[in-house]
């Protein structure tokens, strides 16, 4: 039984995330959007195609694992500011976007957001649970996703700000 759990939590702590090149070196293409922000700038993904790379964040105001991951996320928008586009998205099931301004001011977050009120960005992206990162480099491929700021989206992070 101890092997069949241990078996279970490998194989659950490898579907979470995905290497910076998928199986058979082929690359998906991030699906375009052009959406607007909270504080009402619009957001054009095309806009950032030979810029640099974006990363976006699904998450919600109940999911406990976004809210511990929020302050890291935060200080990572704020360190690579100009070399890394940093988007949440609020999936919007469950939510307001009251709540994710009560949120962002008590904890004093400058991170751009936007409220998916429609699921429209959460759909399109095929994100099936919170949280979910995208990585998406300078020629607009998904480079990673994953669940969790792991070691490895650091490192890809890294990786894709210092090229040039």
């Amino acid at each position: 039984m101890k092997r069949s759990k241990l078996l279970a939590s490998a194989l659950l702590a490898l579907s979470l995330q995905s290497p910076l090149v998928s199986a058979g070196n082929t690359v998906e293409t991030a699906p375009q959007f052009t959406a607007q922000r909270l504080n009402g700038e619009t957001f054009d993904l095309a806009s950032y195609k030979g810029d640099k790379p974006v990363l976006l964040k699904f998450w919600a105001t109940w999911c406990s694992y976004c809210l511990e991951e929020m302050p890291h996320l935060n200080a990572t928008y704020d360190k690579y500011q100009g070399k890394l586009e940093v988007l949440t998205i609020n999936v919007g099931i469950n939510d307001s976007v009251r709540n994710v301004k009560q949120l962002f001011s008590e904890n004093g977050y400058n991170l751009p957001v936007v409220f998916d009120a429609d699921g429209s960005l959460t759909s399109k992206y095929k994100v099936i649970g919170t949280p979910t990162q995208v990585l998406i480099d300078r020629d607009g491929k998904v480079r990673m996703r994953t669940h969790l700021t792991t070691d490895a989206l650091e490192s890809a992070i890294e990786e894709l700000t210092q090229e040039s």
